[in-house]
């Protein structure tokens, strides 16, 4: 275990995210609640290595869960790179190898961004939490969720101009990490222009110069090193995909 974190504490997953527990009638919720026990690890090298839990982890396992912190997942294909966030409330199962692609050669590296505690969702809490199968069906909708994300996040990788791309990626990476502020979508992320050359598909040179022309149109604001502003001008553009955002692709010619 040492090698993947230091040993951290027990906690009910149910206190921990309460949405887990909404299927379960009330009567046993407090049954429920004690039998969600899970152990966790606490991670806070940088450069984290998973091999320990992946020999642990047994097919019964439905993976684990981030109680708090963020890990950033990278996916190297033919010398590319290709990256997601993984923070609170994220299933993930690093045991499942992507091995299976060859010839294609294929590396996955993990990335602690901020301290982070994992839990354990093992096979005996499968077995504790069975007569609940909404319990099951929540954390099926956990990585189900990171699928449509993954999915969308593809999707805009194939818009041609890199300005519109950058614009869309800040989005869908406001959805779940962004604050409403009166100025626009305020992103507190470690948004390096490598992390934003993996999520968008550029290299990092041109999401460098974009990033310059946002800037310059008040369109994407960088406030601070993980502090990014997307402004109320750029948000307008994206309800209006026919029209300006259309006349941003073509105006910049990135």
């Amino acid at each position: 275990m040492r090698e993947s974190g230091s040993v951290g504490r027990v906690v009910s997953l149910l206190d921990a995210d309460v949405e887990l527990g909404q299927g379960i009638p009330e009567p046993d919720r407090e049954q429920a609640r004690q039998r969600a026990a899970v152990r966790t690890i606490e991670i806070t090298n940088p450069a984290w290595d998973p091999s320990a839990i992946c020999r642990m982890a047994g097919s019964e396992w439905f993976g684990l869960y981030v109680l708090e912190g963020l890990v950033i997942r990278k996916v190297g294909v033919a010398g590319r790179l290709a990256c997601e966030f993984l923070g609170p409330g994220d299933v993930f199962r690093p045991w499942a190898t992507d091995g299976d692609y060859d010839p294609l050669s294929i590396h996955v590296d993990w990335l602690v961004v901020a301290r982070s505690e994992l839990a354990i969702l093992d096979s005996r809490l499968a077995r504790r939490m069975a007569r609940w199968p909404s319990f099951a069906v929540a954390l099926t909708e956990r990585t189900a969720a990171r699928a449509r994300n993954l999915t969308m996040m593809a999707a805009v990788t194939h818009i041609p101009r890199t300005t519109a791309r950058l614009i869309q990626v800040f989005w869908l990476l406001a959805d779940r990490w962004g604050k409403v502020t009166p100025d626009g979508v305020l992103i507190t992320l470690p948004l390096t222009h490598q992390v934003l050359a993996m999520l968008s598909g550029c290299h990092r040179p041109t999401v460098s110069i974009t990033l310059q022309k946002l800037a310059r149109e008040g369109l994407l604001i960088r406030q601070a090193p993980s502090r990014w502003l997307l402004t109320r001008t750029a948000i307008e553009m994206l309800h209006d995909q026919g029209g300006m955002l259309a006349q941003l692709e073509t105006s910049y010619r990135s």
